[in-house]
């Protein structure tokens, strides 16, 4: 378990440490200076906060590597209306460049990924990715595979009808599952993880940081369902019995991009309390 290690020297027994800390495990010990209960080191979750939020630099987690931590006044921060903007030409993309995304492309989005929130700091999601466009050929024609299945079982059905829409397009050379998309990446838990959501907000992530690169991406709806309902395609994604499938993003380089934004939107419906 994580440990937390304080500079003497530098340590002002602000208290900040003891505020931000979500478990409540950090207090002053009998040195006055601030350590995690003993009696209660098996809660943390490793967050970090005490580090990251200490305003002399005096606290140090054990799980943290010293070098990667920045100081955060030397990040280059988008303006509000930057923010905004970047959050608002967000596009769900249709048509794609057959060119795949390089691994070190593909590793650069996944590094900003691995900052999603995730219930208990537990980081549960577990990623699979087609970087091979080939591979992703492969499980577009396992998703028809699942589409005839279900033609067979019930032909009168809303999803066999739809299937043997997509089955048609595909005998005319054109994609209409993955769109013709080079790459995917699909999201898992565990069965047991109690927040499945967190797959959702990493997925929700994953298309920011695509955006923010110049990717286009694209919530695969149909390959979500086809993973959930065809074993065919779970044995293809080495995808385990225990895990619960979050979603799926299709994943390229656009082929078009609007020249004009913002689309329509229906008024937010909240309710005041």
């Amino acid at each position: 378990m994580p440990t937390l290690i304080v500079d003497p020297l530098k340590c002002t027994k602000c208290g900040i440490c003891i505020s931000v800390c979500p478990c409540g495990i950090i207090g002053f010990g009998e040195t006055a200076l601030p350590e995690i209960d003993a009696r209660k080191a098996g809660s943390c979750v490793g967050c970090g906060h005490c580090t990251l939020f200490c305003p002399s630099s005096a606290d140090s987690l054990s799980s943290l590597n010293p070098a990667e931590l920045i100081c955060a006044s030397e990040l280059e921060m988008p303006s509000e209306s930057a923010a905004q903007n970047f959050l608002k030409t967000r596009r769900s993309v249709r048509r794609y460049k057959q060119e795949p995304l390089s691994k070190e492309v593909l590793t650069r989005i996944f590094d900003t990924v691995k900052m999603a929130p995730t219930a208990c700091n537990d980081q549960p999601v577990r990623w699979i990715v087609s970087r091979d466009a080939q591979k992703t050929k492969q499980i577009v024609n396992l998703i028809l595979c699942w589409m005839r299945e279900e033609i067979f079982k019930d032909p009168t059905s809303q999803l066999a009808l739809l299937g043997a829409h997509m089955i048609a397009k595909a005998k005319e050379g054109t994609d209409g599952l993955l769109r013709g998309a080079p790459n995917a990446a699909i999201a898992v838990v565990p069965k047991s993880h109690r927040w499945p959501e967190d797959g959702t907000i990493a997925l929700t992530y994953l298309e920011l940081a695509a955006h923010s690169m110049g990717v286009g991406a694209c919530w695969g709806g149909f390959l979500t369902m086809a993973v959930r309902n065809f074993a065919g395609l779970r044995e293809f994604l080495e995808i385990a019995e225990d895990e619960h499938v979050c979603g799926a993003q299709m994943l390229g380089y656009p082929e078009i991009k609007p020249t004009r934004q913002f689309p329509p939107r229906e008024d937010v419906n909240i309710t005041w309390l």
